[in-house]
């Protein structure tokens, strides 16, 4: 994925204000910009962002999440990163 680092930046600073105090989605949210910085196995094809763990799994984050986090009723980077994609793509057009 081509990422504007200075808009995605504009992006998590606006999540992470919406999420501030809750610590879990602040962690989630660092996390994924951690990965868009340093994952180059992550692809968004209009629905779901697909992502290549650094366990070795692939994830599809679209709702529906396959991680232990999410299964736990957790905020989980991929989650975040799914959120922040989208909201990246709606100030992008």
């Amino acid at each position: 994925m081509n990422i504007d680092q200075d808009r995605m930046l504009q992006v998590v600073q606006q999540a992470f204000d919406r999420v501030a105090g809750d610590r879990r989605w602040e962690h989630a949210s660092v996390k994924a910009k951690q990965q868009f910085e340093a994952n180059p196995y992550m692809h968004f094809d209009g629905d779901a962002l697909l992502v290549l763990s650094e366990s070795g799994e692939i994830y599809r984050a679209s709702g529906v999440y396959q991680c232990k986090a999410f299964a736990n009723g957790l905020p989980c980077w991929h989650r975040a990163a799914a959120r922040l994609i989208r909201r990246y793509n709606e100030i992008s057009h």
